[in-house]
């Protein structure tokens, strides 16, 4: 859309990995991931629900969990599913998954006591061929020596692990057990504990609680898993840090570490803004300093929509809707785990065009690879490719909405989103051995909305087929629909409309205070989870992670209930 939009005032009339997190803030990472593009990696620092004014009445808590329950350290000693040594299995062993409904956040994770549970009174799904091992790990009836409770009914037959997945429809709440090789973004996979075979670094090489041997007769399709083969891509919302953010950071002095030490927050009540007319929510942190940080260091791939410029001559801006930022943004993206930004944005020559290739290289000179703006349009239609333990993963940004001067042969600017365009970066990123694409553009027609537009189903066709593999969209300012469909090299395509703020203030709604990330996991190229992780922006500048299962589930809500998902 040409011109400058406004950034305060919206249109009327519109209506997870978390535990992990709160481990992996509290020491350095065991492994760090290995990258094309070295990032510095320092180590990080050690409510009911407010009712929607849409009416959401959230979902119900799953089998065996309680809506917000906190899980217990997996495999205490003593205790059923004692975990192996390793998050790797020994030879002919293999981690089942734990799944559940793709939008059942109300699960955010579970402990081995809770699937004894489950699986005492017939409730949890498990694949033929591994009831036997199951109960022994699980330390349930006289396959493990231990006795079933009297008061639990008789476990359910089991089910054909090729029939789990349309036993979970999206909304379901069931919890099941799956062999790795079956996993797809159809469920979600729950973690035991903290310990996830398909999370980040840290998730994935923890000791597993439901490790069982191979069971005869599973195809190796089925079974097949090494911990080293999963990757985890990790992109946020919008980064803008002048406002908010640079009076904080600067004029208050707090300093731009202070962004890093963003922990968890929980929500003490809302009020009316009257100005604009829009409920805002009140919320307080409650510590686990730096689990923001962690996550998004953890990850192998983290990405940023930067929506601004950095320039040597920046300036604090209390209001407006003209940006500069301070270019010490940079490093500290750099400490916190950023590998590739994008600056492909409706604001990115509001400091003129020189500020693009400034702002290409300060990020560079700090290890992080700008795609979608640049000195020319060779530059800004430049791809980064990340090589990732093998598998390299390709990134390209465009501008379809203007605002920002277009780049040309001969100037400075973002690369606009046309076919041909497009078809010329994602051949590049191609040609350089990407295997997997990812697409970033920014393209909100309309903003401040969740749903997507005729708009942006137009330019996804385009970008897939121009070979997109996957789609993450941005600007709306507000958390925004997905959808997921088969399709791509890595076997399914997720699209996102938008997934709101990040390091951006716009205190005046819930729905431009909270945000999601998203994070998306391989099984070498193919795409096997889509999991989204609940955020909230205190003092107009500083995300911190909300719980999906209580304070967390308005933003779930507002996404999913637009979302296009695979279905049964």
């Amino acid at each position: 859309m040409p011109g400058r939009r406004s950034h305060r005032l919206p249109a009327r009339g519109l209506a997870l990995p978390l535990a992990v997190a709160l481990v992996a803030s509290s020491c350095a990472s065991s492994t760090t991931p290995s990258r094309t593009i070295a990032t510095p990696r320092a180590p990080a620092q050690s409510s009911a629900p407010i009712a929607s004014p849409q009416g959401q009445s959230g979902l119900p808590a799953g089998p065996g969990q309680p809506a917000g329950a906190s899980p217990s350290a997996p495999g205490a000693p003593g205790t059923p599913g004692q975990p192996a040594a390793s998050g790797q299995p020994s030879a002919g062993r293999l981690p089942l998954a734990v799944v559940t409904g793709f939008a059942n956040y109300r699960i955010d994770s579970v402990t081995a006591g809770t699937l004894a549970t489950a699986l005492s009174s017939g409730s949890l799904l498990v694949p033929c061929g591994a009831e036997a091992a199951v109960a022994s790990a699980l330390g349930v009836g006289a396959a493990s020596g231990a006795a079933v409770p009297s008061s639990a009914a008789s476990p359910a037959p089991c089910v054909p692990a090729t029939t789990i997945t349309a036993r979970l429809p999206s909304s379901s709440t069931a919890l099941a057990l799956m062999p790795p090789g079956l996993v797809t973004p159809a469920v979600r996979v729950v973690p035991i504990g903290v310990a996830d075979p398909f999370g980040e670094t840290p998730a994935r090489t923890a000791p597993y609680p439901l490790s069982i041997p191979v069971p005869p007769g599973w195809p190796a399709a089925w079974t097949a898993y090494d911990s080293s083969n999963v990757r985890v891509v990790l992109t946020t919302g919008v980064n803008c840090p002048d406002r908010g953010v640079s009076y904080q950071t600067n004029v208050r002095g707090r300093g731009w570490d202070w962004l890093l030490q963003a922990g968890t927050a929980r929500y003490t009540g809302r009020h009316w803004d009257p100005q604009f007319g829009w409920w805002v929510v009140d919320a307080e942190r409650t510590d686990h300093a730096g689990a923001m940080w962690a996550l998004i260091r953890d990850a192998d791939v983290a990405v940023s929509d930067f929506e601004c410029s950095m320039t040597p001559n920046f300036t604090q801006h209390d209001s407006g809707t003209d940006f500069t930022i301070d270019p010490k943004v940079a490093p500290l993206m750099a400490k916190a785990g950023f590998d590739v930004a994008t600056i492909a944005a409706d604001h990115n020559t509001n400091p003129g065009l020189a500020a693009v290739p400034y702002t290409v290289k300060a990020f560079a000179a700090n290890g992080i690879r700008a795609v979608g703006g640049g000195a020319d349009l060779t530059q800004a239609l430049r791809p980064a490719v990340l090589d990732v333990r093998g598998i390299r993963f390709g990134f390209v940004g465009f501008d379809a909405i203007g605002g920002s001067a277009s780049a040309t042969a001969t100037s400075a600017g973002v690369a606009p989103l046309t076919p041909a365009d497009a078809r010329i970066a994602i051949s590049a990123a191609r040609a350089q051995g990407a295997q997997v694409v990812f697409a970033l553009p920014q393209w909100s027609s309309v903003e401040y909305r969740a749903a997507f537009t005729a708009f942006q189903d137009r330019l996804a066709a385009q970008l897939a087929a121009a070979g997109a593999d996957e789609i993450i969209g941005a600007d709306f300012h507000w958390a925004g629909a997905l959808s997921i469909t088969p399709g791509g090299d890595a076997g399914y395509r997720l699209v996102t409309a938008s997934q709101g703020n990040f390091w951006f203030g716009q205190s005046w709604s819930r729905q431009t205070q909270e945000a999601v990330m998203t994070m998306l996991t391989f099984v070498g190229t193919r795409l096997a989870q889509v999991r989204l992780i609940p955020t909230v922006v205190l003092n107009d500048a500083q995300p911190n992670l909300t719980d999906p299962a209580t304070d967390g589930q308005f933003v779930l809500h507002q996404v999913l209930s637009v979302s296009r998902l695979l279905e049964p």
